[in-house]
């Protein structure tokens, strides 16, 4: 669970809007709320963690010193995920010496463990085998939508615009992901496992 599903009274949309006026409080709370969501996001693309902390570091810097020109958004943590996404593909691209990496070119690496934090989760031999099963059909595109959809809670409009797809592509996506579950397992234990037990 994030942190801005644990603190759920709290306005975002409010936060917000009194950090663009320069509150510093408010700036501190984005980024106590959403840096471990970036840092989780930000190493299913680059297993580096400082490079990655580096990235939200420049993304918060970036935030500050423009807050004035930024834009409002009701959705604080869609904004601050597309925007790591956007230094991160920057990053790859100087990294890898290109012009330019597309969304679609950069990997996303959902690794995972059978060590959960949930210690009334027991997971038999056979379920294990056929979660390891999903997990290699599954192509990475997949596995990112799975996880932006089911792990971090976003619409399908916000998924489609990480994915740099639209919105019917973005839906489609995510169903065949989902048939090719059910044709191995139950859904709802895959998703369990799946937030469970991947790493971040």
């Amino acid at each position: 669970m994030n942190k801005e599903t644990a603190i759920d009274n709290t306005d975002y949309t409010k936060v917000w809007e009194d950090f663009k006026k320069g509150d510093r409080k408010a700036f501190s709370v984005l980024y106590e709320t959403y840096f471990d969501v970036l840092y989780r996001y930000g190493m299913k693309f680059i297993s580096n963690e400082e490079v990655v902390k580096d990235c939200i570091q420049d993304l918060f810097v970036k935030l500050y010193n423009s807050k004035e020109n930024i834009a409002l958004t009701t959705t604080p943590k869609f904004y601050l995920l597309f925007s790591l996404k956007n230094l991160i593909i920057d990053y790859s691209s100087r990294y890898n010496r290109i012009t330019y990496i597309s969304p679609e070119e950069l990997p996303f690496i959902a690794t995972y463990q059978f060590e959960t934090q949930d210690d009334s989760l027991e997971i038999d031999d056979e379920t294990k085998k056929k979660f390891e099963k999903v997990m290699s059909l599954l192509n990475p595109r997949q596995k990112e939508a799975l996880y932006l959809r089911f792990q971090l809670e976003l619409s399908y409009e916000e998924v489609s615009q990480l994915l740099n797809v639209n919105y019917q592509s973005a839906r489609n996506l995510i169903h065949r992901a989902i048939m090719k579950v059910r044709e191995n397992m139950e859904f709802s234990m895959f998703i369990v496992l799946f937030l469970e037990v991947c790493r971040g």
